[in-house]
């Protein structure tokens, strides 16, 4: 007969799996005379701060993040308002006016914030 062994521990390796890099990212964009600082949550247009509702905020934030890239209506609902939250579609497009009008600094000058009709909004990164 065999005397019992106790079993050994041995301290357990674990392979660490390479995470996904993060990535950057950017607190301050400036497009043209708007400066736009995700830290402070604070907007200027021509060296004056506007003042945005953090929906608001959220809506001018998430357009900046691919400037030029046309964003449904329904996507901004998604990325803005989450998936928890029932909103019209519609809440957008009054969300939209309200921002293009706190950001307009002249009447001759072209909104920043662009409408693609029947399809949703982009954000302006060049001269029309």
């Amino acid at each position: 007969m065999r005397p019992k062994r106790r079993p050994i521990s041995l301290p357990v390796r674990r392979r660490q799996q390479s995470q996904p890099a993060k990535r950057a990212t950017v607190a301050l964009v400036f497009i043209g005379q708007l400066a736009i600082d995700r830290h402070r949550q604070e907007v200027t247009v021509d060296d004056q701060v506007v003042h945005l509702t953090p929906r608001e905020f959220q809506l001018l934030w998430t357009l900046t993040q691919r400037p030029g890239k046309v964003y449904r209506r329904e996507e901004l609902l998604t990325l803005v308002w989450g998936t928890e939250t029932f909103v019209a579609v519609r809440t957008v497009d009054v969300h939209m006016a309200k921002l293009r009008h706190k950001l307009r600094t002249r009447d001759d000058h072209p909104d920043i914030v662009e409408t693609i009709w029947g399809v949703g909004y982009r954000l302006q990164i060049g001269p029309q």
